[in-house]
């Protein structure tokens, strides 16, 4: 006889709805450096099969979770405003690659896109959808990390060269050939990988207490050395805010270090107790040798991003769809909103934008009204709001989430946890709040 809430054979919809959001996410995840060159001709062998199933992973949550979910009894949520914002830019940039009559591979980027919300949708759904929020974080930060010990175990033999200050991770300047399976990232794409790891460990070392704090400060400290080897400029400045903001948000004795490290460092450059070469050293490092002046021009964004802005004008409220930078200026928009606007027009620009900045009202107003009301929830809101510090500046120089991504991987489950948070906690705050801006008469 089968209880309520349980299958003829005993297993509860719940379980199957993990392993289905579970596959879902592993879809996304393995069409990474995958594309729709992979299924112009059919597959013939083992390693073509893959390629094949590798590209319509990202397809799966469209086709598997609208079939499946009415079986396994779980409604589909409504997504947040967050979500609804990058799902609307989405549709936008789909409709302008069907209107413009670009071909298959145009707008396949734009259901890989929607699809990592369908996989979102499957996994925050149900019961305690906040827990399942953070449990989905967790895993994808989880296969961030190891997706990123794959790529530094697969390019060890040509990744770490002699450059001319010293050992760098910056050899492969270029995507690398692995073969018949594909193309692996560059070493600065590696380094967005590592920040998660970066970021989740230095927050674990702050607030643990004892030896305890030692395991996730050595993989804190590993993902930092990682990210400065790899010399990828962005990396390095990007985690550097995030990490601050992290250490500033902390509060007490991590705040009051923060602030005196950075007090004494600057007092002891001004004074010069810093040797020059070591000086010269950092500072050519960490610019790959190009020195300060050169990052002015953004190492030459600021040519692309005229290119690119010219080309919006020539469809400004409709855009070109997924991709349109690659086909219409022959280079890669290298900012986020640019291309956003390539592809879905104005509109589809200020819903992207949208999205990424009530992402940040939503992390302010969970901080300010202390939606996370535990320890452990606490240390989560301050790893989304490191990870999401690091992500947000990525999108000056890069496309970032504006396009199927590592970025829009880690960046969409982030905004949908800080509106889950959000929809779950804000009515009871709003409630208590009313009652205590209540006359005394009226509670009587």
């Amino acid at each position: 006889m089968s209880r309520p809430g349980f299958t003829v054979a005993g297993t509860t919809p719940r379980v199957w709805i993990g392993w289905l959001a579970l596959t879902l996410w592993l879809g996304c995840w393995a069409g990474i450096n995958a594309g729709p060159w992979y299924l112009e001709e059919p597959p013939q062998d083992l390693v073509s099969w893959v390629n094949t199933l590798r590209t319509l992973g990202p397809l799966l949550p469209l086709v598997l979770w609208p079939l499946l979910s009415p079986l396994l009894r779980q409604p589909h949520r409504l997504p947040t405003l967050a979500e609804g914002l990058w799902i609307g830019y989405a549709l936008l940039s789909l409709q302008a690659a069907l209107l413009t009559g670009a071909d298959f591979p145009v707008w396949y980027w734009a259901l890989a896109y929607l699809g990592v919300f369908a996989a979102i949708d499957g996994a925050f759904g149900g019961v305690d959808p906040l827990s399942r929020a953070m449990a989905t974080n967790r895993l994808v930060w989880l296969l961030a990390t190891l997706l990123f010990v794959w790529m530094l175990f697969f390019a060890r033999d040509v990744l770490l060269v002699q450059g001319k200050l010293g050992i760098t991770a910056h050899g492969l300047v270029n995507r690398a050939d692995l073969g018949r399976f594909g193309p692996i990232s560059r070493s600065t794409g590696m380094a967005r990988l590592a920040v998660v790891p970066a970021v989740v460990g230095l927050v674990m070392a702050l607030e643990r207490r004892g030896l305890r704090r030692l395991p996730w400060a050595a993989l804190g400290l590993a993902a930092m050395l990682a990210i400065w080897l790899l010399q990828a400029r962005q990396g390095i400045f990007g985690t550097a805010f995030a990490l601050g903001l992290v250490a500033w948000l902390s509060g007490g004795r991590a705040r009051f270090v923060g602030i005196a490290m950075t007090v004494l460092a600057g007092l002891a450059l001004l004074g010069g107790l810093f040797p020059q070469d070591w000086l010269d050293y950092v500072t050519g490092f960490a610019t790959r040798g190009d020195g300060m002046l050169k990052l002015q021009s953004m190492t030459g964004r600021n040519l692309i991003w005229r290119a690119g802005w010219r080309a919006v004008e020539q469809a400004p409220w409709l855009g070109f769809g997924p991709q349109a930078d690659r086909r219409l200026i022959g280079l890669n928009a290298q900012n986020g909103l640019l291309y956003a606007a390539l592809a879905a027009g104005y509109p589809g620009a200020a819903l992207y934008l949208g999205g990424l900045l009530w992402g940040w009202v939503l992390f302010v107003r969970a901080l300010l009204r202390g939606y996370a009301r535990d320890g452990a929830e606490r240390l989560f809101l301050l790893q989304v709001g490191g990870i999401m510090a690091y992500l947000t500046i990525r999108n000056i120089p890069e496309n970032t989430a504006a396009l199927y991504s590592v970025d829009l991987l880690l960046h969409a489950p982030l905004l949908a946890y800080l509106g889950t948070l959000d929809r779950v906690r804000g009515p009871a705050w709003r409630r208590a709040r009313q009652a205590s801006a209540r006359p005394p008469w009226a509670l009587a």
